[in-house]
């Protein structure tokens, strides 16, 4: 799936009817056994369905853990803007995402379990094949700047470079959490995102 693919299913509702309880039930499968032992079977019989009325909604099983990962980045994206989007101080807000985004793929349990069960199925997506995935988090955080610029609360800039090094920084992260960069302690993250993040935006 490319960005713009993957923008573009972001902005569409789940809109059938039955879909979350479809979603619901491979979410269960693949945190217990992992994408790669998770049926169609499995899933029709943990949502209480026949699976005639699971393949009528996903031809297929990698079409519903599609899904199921593309449910994971909107309602982790709508839980960070839960966090952030009353801050109106650009530099504030910045620390807080930060802070956010750290604590949020520290404690994301299908993501932290794929990674248990089955690292070498899950670590491609989140590497060779991770650039849709990062574009739009580049993309939501350009625009969060944007909105800044705009209101006049912050400098005028292109906000896309930024935004990737917020970005690349967070993905590194998780895929190598040991370092100096604190992450397991809030008050740490956010010295460390006003030294080094914030000045990235304020010039």
């Amino acid at each position: 799936m490319t960005s713009g693919t993957l923008e573009d299913a972001l902005r569409r509702p789940f809109a059938e009817p039955g879909g979350d309880r479809v979603l619901d039930a491979a979410r269960a499968a693949i945190e217990e056994v992992g994408i790669r032992r998770t049926t169609m079977h499995d899933i029709a019989r943990r949502a209480g369905l026949g699976r005639a009325t699971v393949y009528r909604r996903y031809p297929d099983r990698d079409a519903v853990v599609a899904a199921v990962l593309l449910r994971e980045v909107r309602d982790f994206l709508a839980w960070l803007d839960g966090r952030i989007d009353h801050i109106e101080d650009p530099a504030e807000q910045t620390v807080e995402c930060f802070v956010a985004v750290v604590t949020g793929l520290r404690g994301h349990f299908l993501l932290n379990r794929l990674l248990t069960l089955e690292p070498a199925a899950a670590l491609p997506g989140l590497t060779a094949d991770a650039g849709p995935v990062l574009a739009v988090a580049r993309g939501y955080l350009a625009e969060k700047l944007r909105r800044h610029q705009a209101a006049g609360r912050l400098r005028r800039f292109d906000p896309e470079p930024a935004a990737e090094v917020f970005v690349r920084l967070a993905h590194s992260m998780l895929l190598t959490p040991s370092g100096c960069i604190p992450e397991n302690d809030d008050a740490q993250s956010r010295a460390f995102a006003r030294a080094h993040l914030v000045p990235v935006i304020t010039g």
